[in-house]
């Protein structure tokens, strides 16, 4: 997500402790992501997690993956799409109470002749 800013990813990544945030405002050196790699699979730290922004200059996280695999076979590589996680959550509480005011307002909008508008929510 973010296609073309990397603020999601690199939050993401920050709050899970990512070893590396790949984002379209940065230049990747796949190089330097696949020797850090090679060189924590000599230390056996088994879990690696780098967060890829959609943007970013390889196409993504299959196309980094990709690339991971040709150069590292030996090691597994999972892929997981964050917006594909967020389709299938469970809302909370708060989720349903704030989609049923914002779908609110935008029906009052349709009855009220308003179009090209956008419904949201300011200061609470």
């Amino acid at each position: 997500m973010g296609r073309d800013a990397g603020y999601i990813a690199l939050h993401s990544g920050i709050s899970t402790g990512a070893e590396n945030i790949l984002i379209p405002e940065r230049k990747t050196i796949i190089e330097d992501i696949i020797k850090q790699l090679d060189e924590k699979e000599r230390r056996h730290k088994l879990v690696n997690l780098i967060v890829v922004a959609e943007g970013d200059e390889f196409g993504g996280a299959n196309e980094v993956a990709k690339v991971i695999k040709e150069r590292l076979p030996h090691q597994e590589v999972r892929v997981c799409i964050l917006g594909h996680i967020q389709r299938g959550g469970s809302p909370s509480c708060m989720d349903r109470v704030i989609a049923s005011r914002m779908g609110y307002h935008a029906v009052e909008c349709l009855l009220e002749g308003k179009y090209n508008v956008f419904v949201g929510i300011v200061n609470n």
